[in-house]
């Protein structure tokens, strides 16, 4: 064995990304990931590990148009706290690049490609009414995201907590400088809009059902991303006149989508969002709805990104590299 003679790798935490890293740097990189699946550019494996008192998941990926590779890990354990970090590398060289925390970047990511999805999807329209299911974190993130794409007339918003929806119309306010109009009637919020963005961790209990959105043009839907949970009632993605996807994994992972399959949806007409970047726009009337559950390449992508932004903005933190290189005896 022998030290590593790598360069030192970048060390970004999530500070330096909230105070660096713009949403439209992160839209950018959401939409060449989507373009690179799209054009058979990645490779990706996914694995889990169940353990008592916790778990780890590792999301790992190749980009071959962007020569990196890499991996997210996440794990709970004892102390009952989530932790991320994506590790990215060179592919000719095998080299570490960076590390980045995580935390920010899942939430960048997922808003990001909403984005890209929406603004695709809306086809000319440049303003539209939103509603918004859902007043945490991941949903402030969305508006924040949506509001760099549309030009938001009106924002609408509901959730279980009448705390979190006014916390949440104030953040709104303060980031994007919109009022919100809150409620605790998902009716009222949905009446009439054009959109509705749905960020909920509401467990097994579906939020929406086909009949709550039968009336809105285009669901953007972020939430149900393990076979246990749910967001939207089967129905909704299986009476849609399109369904445009983060990932074919979808199919698989999302207890919305099982629900679906289960029910008799028919599958086949899905398509990926990279694919639908290429098409033709939904045409007027269409009811569509964007489901995602998160990708291995959209965090892989990201991450290299804010690491050759670091590198030449100059934030971040060089370390030593983490590992030897091994020498066959």
């Amino acid at each position: 064995m022998r030290l590593s003679t790598d360069p030192q790798p970048l060390h970004v935490s999530s500070a330096d990304i909230a105070e660096h890293v713009s949403l439209d740097l992160a839209i950018e990189a959401a939409r060449t990931a989507a373009l690179a699946v799209a054009e058979g550019a990645v490779t990706t494996r996914r694995s889990q590990l169940f353990f008592e008192g916790g778990w780890m998941r590792v999301m790992s990926a190749e980009v071959s148009s962007l020569g990196v590779f890499g991996y997210k890990e996440f794990h709970l354990a004892g102390d009952r706290l989530v932790r991320y970090a994506v590790h990215v590398f060179d592919t000719a060289s095998g080299r570490p690049l960076g590390i980045v925390d995580a935390a920010r970047i899942t939430a960048l990511r997922t808003a990001a490609t909403a984005a890209v999805a929406v603004r695709h999807l809306l086809r000319d329209r440049s303003s539209v009414r939103l509603g918004v299911v859902g007043t945490g974190s991941e949903a402030l993130t969305g508006v924040q995201a949506l509001s760099r794409v549309v030009s938001l007339d009106e924002i609408r918003a509901t959730s279980r907590s009448a705390v979190n929806r006014e916390q949440f119309a104030d953040a709104v306010h303060a980031e994007t400088g919109h009022v919100v109009a809150v409620s605790d009637s998902v009716e009222k919020v949905l009446a009439d809009v054009d959109v509705v963005y749905v960020a909920t961790n509401s467990g097994g209990r579906v939020v929406l059902t086909h009949d709550d959105v039968a009336r809105v043009g285009l669901v953007a839907s972020i939430g149900s991303t393990l076979p246990v949970q749910r967001e939207l009632e089967g129905a909704v993605l299986a009476n849609a006149d399109r369904v445009v996807l983060d990932t074919y994994d979808v199919l698989e992972e999302s207890g919305d989508a099982i629900e679906a399959i289960g029910a008799g949806w028919d599958t086949s007409g899905a398509t990926l969002l990279g694919t639908a970047l290429g098409a033709p726009t939904p045409a007027a009337g269409e009811r569509v709805v964007y489901k995602s559950i998160g990708s291995p390449e959209q965090d892989l992508v990201l991450a290299a990104r804010i690491v050759q932004h670091a590198a030449a903005a100059g934030f971040g933190r060089r370390i030593d590299p983490l590992s030897a290189v091994k020498e066959n005896l």
